[in-house]
């Protein structure tokens, strides 16, 4: 023991032994210089805790086909302590490209190689061959045939500079030739210098214009054609339709003559016009006729009954229905009031012939005192 002769103990008679000092690192601990006795456990040792990191944040850079890259790491700024991790090149992505013959105004290139991700290109132009040009001479006109000017063309390409001059052509002079009710008209082209001739312009024939159709008291009926200069007749047998008009009583008779049994004579309405509201109307011809009792009304062409697909507006003189009631009468004997407007000195009504097998309407024209 360092102490006395009577148990204490005195510091002056340690047997010191000096200690340099250790600093401490980021991941070890040091200390200051101190002492120690060689006799006993005296010690003046003091322990400096270790420093830790200094923390130094880094950002990732991302490799590229001819560059290295890393992550995102950190470094100590006392020590040489890093989660640095490399990250090697790409390399490239190689895509292949055909190859492109240059022509005589567009430039070409070998196959080559490009990559995906970066600029890197193998590609080489090739420059335009020109045209490789030849010479042609030039040829007049004709009156038939045409002619060009001198021009060149190129032995590799569709290049030209070939201008075409039109044929001269013949001096044709027109006579035109009207079409009739049956036949065609044309028009005919003869040439004043070599009369060459031709025919062209041909137009269908007009067809006969016929006016009223009369009966002709044998179940046909006859109309004569409006056309000037056309003596023709036409002549064609009546269709007829019975109506059932009340009971035990029916009314037949043909729309487009207005030939009745039982009854008088039914009589053209020459104002009465027609346009289609629905649907189609092969004829605009509308054919309504009366007797003062009733009314028909069809559609015709040349004689021939056509029926309407939708509904139509019918337009009658206003007089027509002074005083009465216009009562559709169906096939069955079915009578339903029809109602109408007034516009302008005339009625105006809706027809349906969506639901309707038959190409007539017959109505009745009851005094509007009477009873239906």
């Amino acid at each position: 023991m360092c102490g006395g002769e009577y148990g204490e103990k005195d510091p002056n008679n340690h047997a010191l032994v000096q200690h340099a000092a250790k600093a401490p690192t980021c991941t070890e601990k040091g200390w200051n210089a101190y002492e120690t006795c060689s006799r006993c456990d005296h010690t003046t040792y003091a322990e400096l805790p270790a420093l830790n990191h200094d923390f130094v944040q880094h950002a990732a850079k991302a490799p590229t086909c001819t560059e290295k890259g890393w992550n995102a790491y950190e470094t100590c700024s006392r020590c040489d302590y890093t989660t640095y991790a490399e990250q090697p090149a790409l390399n490239h992505a190689l895509v292949n490209h055909n190859a492109k013959a240059p022509t005589c105004t567009e430039i070409g290139w070998n196959a080559y190689k490009t990559c995906s991700r970066c600029d890197y290109t193998t590609y080489a132009e090739l420059p335009a061959l020109n045209h490789d040009l030849v010479n042609h001479d030039a040829q007049a006109p004709t009156c038939t045939e045409i002619g060009w000017n001198a021009y060149k063309t190129c032995s590799r390409c569709d290049y030209t500079t070939y201008a075409e001059l039109p044929a001269l052509n013949h001096d044709y002079q027109a006579v035109t030739v009207e079409p009739t009710c049956e036949t065609d008209g044309y028009t005919v082209f003869t040439c004043s210098r070599c009369k060459d001739s031709y025919t062209a312009d041909p137009t269908d024939k007009l067809g006969h214009q016929f006016g009223a159709w009369s009966p002709n008291g044998t179940g046909s009926q006859s109309a004569d054609c409006l056309r000037q200069g056309c003596a023709h007749t036409g002549s064609t047998d009546c269709r007829k339709f019975t109506f059932r008009t009340a009971e035990g009583e029916t009314l037949t008779f043909c729309p487009v003559c207005g030939q009745a049994e039982n009854a008088v004579q039914l009589e053209m309405i020459e104002a009465a016009t027609a346009w289609p509201l629905s649907g189609s109307l092969s004829a605009e011809d509308v054919t309504a006729r009366t007797n003062g009792e009733y009314l028909s009304v069809a559609f015709e062409t040349a004689g021939s009954l056509t029926r309407p697909t939708g509904r139509v507006r019918l337009a009658l003189p206003a007089g027509l229905l002074e005083g009465k009631t216009l009562v559709r009468i169906a096939p069955d004997g079915t009578q339903t009031e029809m109602p109408f407007e007034t516009k302008r000195g005339k009625i105006i009504l809706t027809l349906d012939f969506v639901n309707s097998e038959l190409p007539v309407m017959l109505f009745r024209l009851v005094p509007q005192t009477a009873a239906l």
